[in-house]
């Protein structure tokens, strides 16, 4: 299965200088902080929509649907979506420790099995709401990015 989203994102040398030169100024930790909002701001809002739309049966499913954002772990950096240099990731979607059940739930209720029909819940809410996460993220990064550098200045100056 394949999921093809276009789109045209510009200033992103831009991006990645600001980013550099704060983790230069301030800390390794300082770019994945001030991106830490914007990409919160772009994906929480589809916690609701998601929960909302999966099943019930038991209901263990639907009370999973979590946000989470967060730097990468070596298992995931070693995955084919992220990269060693990637420095912060937000997902959105079904999370559970020990419940092997909950996986078979949860990909029969994305995939569909022989019985049922796939719901395509996590694809198509990530579908129908890719320009809005873009824009909430676009709008949000200058903002969070001049305010974490802001508050790092603040900080550098009662050290001295």
């Amino acid at each position: 299965m394949s999921v093809e989203i276009k789109g045209n994102i510009t200033g992103l040398k831009d991006l990645e200088k600001a980013l550099l030169a704060l983790n230069k100024e301030y800390s390794g930790k300082a770019a994945a902080q001030a991106l830490r909002p914007a990409i919160k701001a772009a994906v929480a809002p589809l916690e609701t929509p998601i929960r909302n739309a999966t099943p019930i049966d038991s209901g263990d499913l639907r009370d999973s649907t979590k946000v989470k954002v967060g730097k990468p772990n070596k298992k995931m950096a070693s995955s084919e979506y992220y990269t060693k240099d990637t420095v912060i990731y937000g997902q959105v979607g079904w999370f559970w420790k020990g419940s092997p059940s909950l996986w078979h739930q949860a990909l029969a209720v994305e995939f569909g099995t022989r019985d049922n029909p796939a719901q395509s819940i996590l694809r198509d809410t990530f579908d129908a709401n890719s320009d809005e996460m873009l824009n909430k993220f676009k709008s949000t990064l200058g903002p969070a990015i001049e305010k974490k550098a802001k508050a790092l200045a603040k900080k550098q100056l009662k050290s001295k």
